[in-house]
């Protein structure tokens, strides 16, 4: 079975913004909407975000050119940072490097970003490359399955895993909608980068978790959940209030079915790595689980701190998992995260 290794998060430098700013500016641009922009980010767990450009400049994002341009820019200059980090800290030998899986849903690049990133690091030119696009919060934990699902056959070489998500530029401020006000209030902006090595490879004695099970669950006719409409001046969110009961039902019969497939009980899981879809999903997960708000705090935390960042969220969790968590050897951890199509994505990993 594959290795996780490490993970490295990274986020726009220089543009720190409070709720309260967030929401100050939202209010000024739509005044008779004051009410709902209040209780929306009150009751959005976001303390603060890191914006990809100054708050003052979202007035003027302009079309789906301009975002998008300033969205490859960020992406690079936050990816290879991590990937610089990643290898200093790890010490991988970069031609080690078999397969890279990116995912986004926040911005386009042709050639993809992982093809871009390997004109500015040394890796074989044999590198496997998958971009994926339309995932959005599932990326995470669906990029962790698809490439456990490579290295299991190729238990020597090592897999990258790139999420890259700059929620922020998507923002329509000409919609008033309740989707988007919820999405002001609740989405923000990082990038995340993930090793993994197959269970022959040099690194594995040091990694942190095994990657044990995983599945994923499509819920058919569900695709207005969550998602995006592409329009001229970019990405229109397309948001339903039916997310919490999707997981309250659909959701916790996927998880009473992976504990059976896999002969695992959910007392035995102690710890939590889940995606910080909002206050609602979190309270969804914990009521399906039976586990404490504790159990989440990761994911509260990172949620607090930089808001909901898609796919990059679970992975801000793995990370302060790893750095604060304290976990004991063959501790089991449960990974989910939801997202567009609509469905869900189920791992178990165990500490090491």
């Amino acid at each position: 079975m594959a290795k996780i290794v490490a993970v490295q998060c990274s986020f726009p430098e220089g543009n720190r913004t409070s709720q309260k700013e967030i929401q100050s500016l939202l209010e000024k641009m739509w005044p008779d909407k004051k009410n709902y922009i209040r209780q929306f980010g009150e009751r959005s767990g976001v303390d603060f975000r890191d914006l990809s450009i100054p708050i003052d400049e979202y007035e003027n994002l302009g079309d789906i050119e301009k975002r998008n341009k300033v969205w490859i820019d960020l992406a690079l200059h936050l990816q290879q940072k991590n990937l610089q980090l990643l290898f200093e800290k790890t010490g991988i030998n970069i031609l080690d490097i078999s397969q890279i899986i990116s995912t986004s849903v926040t911005g386009l690049s042709i050639p993809s970003l992982e093809a871009k990133l390997m004109n500015r690091f040394p890796f074989s030119e044999n590198t496997k490359r998958i971009p994926i696009f339309g995932l959005g919060c599932l990326g995470g934990v669906a990029g962790i399955n698809r490439l456990n699902d490579y290295l299991k056959f190729r238990p020597k070489e090592a897999g990258l895993l790139l999420a890259t998500e700059l929620c922020s530029l998507t923002f329509q401020f000409q919609d008033k909608s309740v989707a988007n006000l919820v999405g002001t209030s609740l989405f923000g902006d990082g990038a995340a980068a993930l090793l993994m090595v197959g269970d022959e490879h040099p690194l594995a004695v040091d990694a942190q978790f095994d990657v044990l099970n995983g599945e994923s669950y499509f819920y058919p006719d569900t695709e207005r959940t969550m998602g995006w409409d592409i329009i001229s001046s970019g990405f229109q969110i397309v948001l339903s209030g039916d997310v919490p009961k999707i997981i309250t039902t659909k959701a916790s019969k996927n998880l009473s079915d992976f504990l059976i497939k896999y002969d695992q009980k959910i007392e035995d899981v102690t710890f939590m790595v889940s995606h910080p879809g909002g206050p609602k999903v979190l309270e969804g997960l914990i009521e399906i689980t039976q586990k404490s708000s504790e159990h989440f705090q990761y994911s509260w935390e990172s949620l607090s701190e930089h808001g909901n960042m898609s796919s990059v969220s679970v992975l801000n969790v793995m990370e302060k998992t790893i750095e604060k968590a304290n976990l004991k050897k063959a501790e089991l951890g449960l990974m989910i995260a939801m997202g567009p199509a609509f469905c869900s994505e189920f791992l178990f990993i165990r500490k090491l």
